[in-house]
């Protein structure tokens, strides 16, 4: 009887602690070098500049996922509301906090941000204007 109510408290305590830990976003779909995310705004925060423009990022890609630094592309597309936002102003219109939804896209190999929209909504589809590049697996 003390074994059987041992392992039951066993269980209920390793599947909740199991429920509170955080994931690697890097183990999910881990196949997939390039991913799209859809992120609350504060789920980023700048870590670092070059230039005078944000140039490394602190994010939070999921409810689940640690946070992990990412850098930013020096050729990323930056977008704000559907139109092309220059890098020199970046840092501005993320610490205003006024846009609620960001779309990333990470090149996991590479550990950086290709693609930031600021001002997304859901149901917005992923178009990128950048022309599609040939990577090698």
């Amino acid at each position: 009887m003390k074994y059987l109510l041992a392992i039951t408290l066993y269980l209920l305590f390793s599947t909740s602690y199991a429920n509170e830990s955080l994931v690697d976003p890097e183990s999910i779909s881990s196949s997939m070098p390039v991913v799209e995310y859809l992120v609350p705004a504060d789920n980023l925060k700048i870590t670092g500049y070059r230039l005078g423009s944000p140039s490394k990022f602190q994010v939070k890609l999921c409810k689940r996922c640690l946070e992990k630094v990412y850098e930013l592309d020096t050729s990323a597309e930056l977008i704000l509301f559907n139109m092309p936002l220059d890098k020199t102003v970046l840092a501005e219109v993320l610490l205003k906090k006024e846009h609620q939804l960001l779309r990333l896209v990470v090149n996991r190999r590479k550990g950086m941000i290709t693609y930031l929209h600021i001002g997304v909504n859901k149901e917005d589809e992923f178009i990128s204007t950048a022309p599609l590049k040939k990577t090698a697996l």
